[in-house]
């Protein structure tokens, strides 16, 4: 799932603020190694926390109802992530 993020915000990254200039986007580490081997333009985007949103969880089962209305199954609630970057 948090692949699909990093999509979502290159190619955010590249249509609103870079408007389609010759600028990499990438989501590694920054390390010395990693700042040694840059030798062009980028953007870096990296991942630095994950961390669960507790006011929007919620308790029990969501129940899943067929075309008669009869609950056929019962799923956890969706959980809710904040990443920072």
């Amino acid at each position: 799932m948090i692949h699909e993020v990093d999509d979502v915000l290159r190619a955010l990254i590249r249509a609103e603020v870079l408007e389609g200039g010759q600028v990499a986007v990438v989501f590694d580490a920054p390390t010395r190694e990693w700042a040694a081997k840059v030798n062009a333009p980028m953007v870096n985007l990296y991942l630095y926390d994950i961390r669960e949103d507790m006011r929007r969880r919620e308790r029990g089962l969501h129940n899943e109802y067929d075309e008669r209305g009869v609950v056929v199954a019962r799923r956890r609630p969706p959980r809710y992530f904040k990443l920072s970057y």
